[in-house]
């Protein structure tokens, strides 16, 4: 019996991204019925999400963030206030400006689904051995890491 080379193929365009796609589907598919639950849907998750973790406090700003227009951010911003899950505040030190603020009841919302995410995630990767996990998990914060900072390069230096 002869021994075969251990000669990995080069990876593909498709090896990360498509199963990437498969997981952030499958996802939504999966807490479609928590968000329906909450009143929310992935549409307006990801606007709270972003209210939440980021910096990002006025309409025009968020909508950017999204890479939505101002128009569609304000319709979202609109169902999330009916919600109760995002109040309008007018801006300390200007007041023409909205500041969006995330509420308490936006805060518990968002952290029974983190939760329930990642008890899905850990009772999935139960049984995948950790050093596959943490090669997963480094790769995953690089690929995080670099799109944070394409995201806060100004456009031409570092966006596409």
């Amino acid at each position: 019996m002869t021994a075969v080379a251990s000669n990995p193929r080069p990876l593909s365009d498709t090896d990360l991204v498509e199963p990437i796609r498969d997981i952030a589907h499958a996802m939504t598919e999966l807490f479609g019925d928590e968000f329906a639950a909450t009143g929310l849907r992935s549409n307006t998750f990801w606007p709270l999400h972003h209210l939440e973790r980021t910096e990002a406090r006025h309409p025009r700003d968020l909508a950017r963030r999204l890479g939505v227009t101002p128009a569609t951010c304000t319709t979202l911003v609109d169902q999330l206030v009916e919600l109760g899950y995002v109040a309008r505040r007018t801006d300390e030190q200007d007041r023409r400006q909205i500041d969006l603020v995330v509420t308490p009841k936006g805060h518990r919302m968002l952290e029974t689904i983190w939760r329930e995410f990642d008890a899905t995630l850990k009772e999935i990767l139960a049984d995948v051995p950790p050093e596959e996990v943490a090669v997963t998990a480094r790769t995953v914060r690089k690929i995080a890491d670099e799109l944070r900072n394409r995201i806060a390069a100004p456009a031409g230096r570092g966006r596409p």
